[in-house]
């Protein structure tokens, strides 16, 4: 006696409505796996690259002082790289981030003196942040802001001239803006 055995439309068909949504979750999870790689690869955002953040700091300075009807400040590249050595200094721990009368004739050039008026010294703002509102450059300016000597120089008239330097050493942002005056 034979035995045959028929497999009716309905099973096949049923059977293909179970499998295809597994393949459809797993198709799902491979994506999402994917996705995750890629984004492990992904640069951090713009606004906290220290080049941005320092570009940042320089419109938020020039917006107070244009609230006050004060010029802007126009950025040097001597003064910039002077800031950003005094940065890298506090970022190696070879200056106190809250030493007031550190002498800016070690991060300045010759040529900076002979640029600007320095009969009353050029004068800096430093910050160290850990950014908590998510942008390093608001942070660093409200510290300013809320800081006697910081906020004179930054409201200071006769300013003309500044260098921003930022260091990000792990989530810790060293910040310098030097002010200077022209002749």
């Amino acid at each position: 006696m034979k035995t045959t055995t028929t497999t009716s439309p309905t099973t096949t068909t049923a059977h293909k409505l179970v499998t295809l949504p597994r393949i459809i979750i797993a198709v799902v999870i491979v994506c999402l796996i994917f996705q995750i790689q890629k984004s492990k690869s992904i640069e951090l955002p713009k606004y906290t690259m220290p080049k941005y953040v320092g570009e940042s700091i320089l419109e938020r300075v020039n917006n107070h002082r244009a609230s006050l009807h004060l010029g802007e400040l126009q950025t040097t590249d001597s003064l910039s790289n002077a800031a950003r050595r005094y940065a890298e200094m506090m970022a190696k721990g070879h200056l106190q981030a809250n030493l007031a009368s550190v002498n800016l004739a070690g991060f300045t050039s010759k040529n900076d003196v002979d640029a600007y008026d320095n009969t009353q010294g050029m004068q800096r703002n430093i910050a160290v942040v850990t950014s908590t509102s998510g942008s390093p450059s608001l942070d660093a300016v409200r510290v300013w802001l809320e800081t006697n000597n910081d906020v004179a120089n930054l409201e200071n008239p006769q300013y003309a001239a500044t260098g921003i330097g930022v260091v990000k050493s792990g989530d810790t942002y060293y910040v310098c803006q030097i002010f200077a005056r022209n002749k």
